[in-house]
């Protein structure tokens, strides 16, 4: 069985963010979004969820003002450069105390927490992802994206190696935190046909403005997108139903 959680990040960056996540959940194809509980709109991103009690709402754990503090270009989110910066104590407790005040922020909101995903995907840093697992085990939280490769596309990608990856598995299995089997990229080409058994999610960034975020909000609220996951037999589902399976 094919089963697809269409995540929508960045909710609550922009207002024209949140009102492109809304329209493409309502047209049944966004399952589940994450929330930057820092940002500018993301009170009415949390209204917006309210009224939408359908759409599962996750964390999406914004570390940039830290982990880019004082960088410009390419070099922002290099990870030499990071994990630098993480090895020294006082600061790694700073961004440690900053990933607790996010998570109980979030839960402050009143909304069930899904799961959790990173801005960048610096929740992916290895230095940090053992942290967010503990972090989640505390706060009761089930889910987190993962994957080997996190691809982003103004900065480098950050790789696992295929132990560490094994290592961090198995840490989520012993914790009992379910995770998907596959990761797309929405901003990548892709095709609904290559969806492979199991569970993917499909990472959107939806919008009204922005040309890339339209194309994007375009493509999923267009018929031929869901012609497509019914032709390929696709079920989909979100995060809180990844939480309860007995797969993953």
């Amino acid at each position: 069985m094919k089963y697809l959680i269409v995540n929508a990040d960045d909710f609550g960056l922009l207002d024209f963010v949140n009102e492109g996540i809304i329209n493409a959940h309502k047209a049944g194809t966004v399952t589940n979004a994450t929330l930057m509980v820092n940002r500018e709109f993301s009170r009415e991103a949390v209204r917006l969820a309210r009224e939408n009690p359908a759409l599962c709402v996750g964390l999406h754990l914004d570390l940039d003002d830290l982990l880019g503090r004082d960088e410009k270009g390419n070099d922002r989110f290099g990870m030499q450069r990071i994990s630098g910066m993480l090895s020294d104590k006082r600061f790694f407790h700073e961004v440690e105390a900053e990933i607790d005040a996010q998570i109980r922020a979030f839960k402050n909101t009143g909304l069930e927490l899904s799961h959790i995903d990173g801005h960048h995907h610096l929740h992916a840093i290895p230095e940090l992802f053992p942290l967010i697992v503990d972090k989640m085990v505390s706060y009761g939280i089930k889910t987190i994206r993962f994957s080997k490769e996190f691809d982003l596309i103004k900065y480098s990608p950050i790789k696992w190696s295929n132990g560490f990856f094994d290592e961090m598995r198995e840490l989520l299995k012993r914790n009992n935190i379910k995770v998907v089997d596959h990761f797309v990229t929405g901003w990548q080409p892709y095709d609904l046909k290559n969806i492979a058994d199991g569970v993917t999610e499909l990472m959107t960034h939806p919008g009204t403005k922005e040309e890339w975020r339209v194309r994007e909000l375009d493509m999923l609220t267009g018929l031929e997108w869901m012609d497509a996951v019914k032709a390929n037999e696709i079920k989909l589902i979100s995060f809180r139903e990844l939480a309860g399976m007995k797969i993953g």
